[in-house]
């Protein structure tokens, strides 16, 4: 008996650590890679929101994010198939994304205040 309380207290408290911050940190929302396409191929979220780039084609990808000509985010060169890469949206604006291995894949994401 006593484990178990020890367990759940454990629990309890890593959960309390990983809470997210902030004003959408508690939005997520996913973009799956597929069939050489982002989608959806537009995504609309706040600021704060996290946002996870999911390969499911069997061939790798990247995911390279640019509000105008500044780079502001990058997954692994390589993302293989089921691989995930999330990032938090942390300020407003468009940003389009590219893979970065296959120059004909992009989106575009607009995050709202």
């Amino acid at each position: 008996m006593f484990d178990r309380l020890r367990l759940l207290a454990a629990t309890i408290a890593l959960s309390l650590v990983a809470l997210p911050q902030g004003a959408g940190a508690d939005r997520a929302t996913s973009m799956a890679i597929e069939k050489f396409a982002f989608d959806p191929p537009m995504l609309t979220v706040s600021v704060g929101e996290r946002v996870s780039f999911v390969n499911r084609d069997e061939l790798p990808h990247s995911v390279v994010g640019l509000r105008g000509e500044t780079e502001i985010f990058r997954s692994s060169e390589q993302m293989d198939q089921d691989e995930a890469f999330t990032v938090v949206m942390d300020g407003p604006g468009e940003i389009v994304i590219r893979c970065g291995l296959h120059a004909s894949m992009s989106a575009r994401i607009v995050v709202n205040p």
